[in-house]
């Protein structure tokens, strides 16, 4: 009540000029014990934002040894001639790489779950701020952040929808006996169209995640000068 009392007889001593720019600059004696509690609040989301970041990429990365051996096979059995014996045997052994490839996508999706989980923690962080200017940048970096968040959502998303066109074309084959139909063949090329668009997309989605992550690091740099 005492501090409330000199800051109100303060405010009518400076004027009303005076108190915005109180508010403005987060008072005369600053705002460092929330910094850096918005400091902290950063690091806990970066850690996470990070794993999310690495995560995403491994089911697309060139090195991926399952994810290069289900494409020769997908091409092998749906290209070359050859017995429906045959055709069954790769279908099995391609089913396998596409398991693991589920995998890393599960886990990306698991850690993105996560990911929104401190951004609200980063987001009650940033609202702390009683002055205007670091309100402002705190929350500028909280938006960056989310948008960060919501294009690796978006990458899961088609990974996943990628794996599932997978997952129906691999099982058919198998549950017809290494059989390929036209009407089956038909549904592939359809599926090829429509993975042709995604991976377009994907490589938009990812020269965006970069460029976002470079973005925040920029607006958090700019922050720590200001504030610390």
């Amino acid at each position: 009540m005492r501090s409330l009392l000199i800051t109100i007889m303060f405010s009518l001593a400076i004027g009303a000029g005076g108190t915005y720019a109180w508010l403005y600059f987060g008072g005369f004696s600053g705002e460092k014990e929330t910094a850096v509690a918005f400091v902290d609040a950063y690091g806990n989301y970066a850690d996470i934002a990070d794993r999310v970041e690495t995560l995403v990429h491994v089911p697309t990365a060139g090195g991926n040894d399952s994810r290069e051996e289900l494409h020769k096979l997908l091409s092998t059995m749906l290209t070359d001639a050859m017995d429906t014996e045959k055709r069954e045997s790769l279908a099995r052994i391609a089913f396998v790489h596409l398991d693991t490839i589920k995998k890393e996508i599960d886990a990306a999706q698991a850690v993105q779950a996560s990911l929104y989980q401190v951004l609200q923690d980063f987001d009650n962080a940033a609202r702390s701020f009683s002055g205007i200017d670091l309100g402002r940048q705190s929350m500028a970096i909280v938006g960056i952040a989310r948008k960060r968040a919501e294009i690796s959502s978006r990458i899961t998303s088609i990974l996943s929808e990628t794996n599932e066109q997978t997952y129906a074309i691999i099982t058919r084959i198998l549950a017809e006996k290494g059989a390929l139909s036209p009407e089956h063949i038909t549904e592939i090329n359809a599926a090829t169209a429509d993975a042709e668009k995604r991976f377009d997309t994907l490589a938009e989605l990812y020269a965006e995640l970069v460029t976002k992550h470079e973005e925040l690091e920029r607006a958090f740099g700019d922050f720590i000068k200001d504030a610390i």
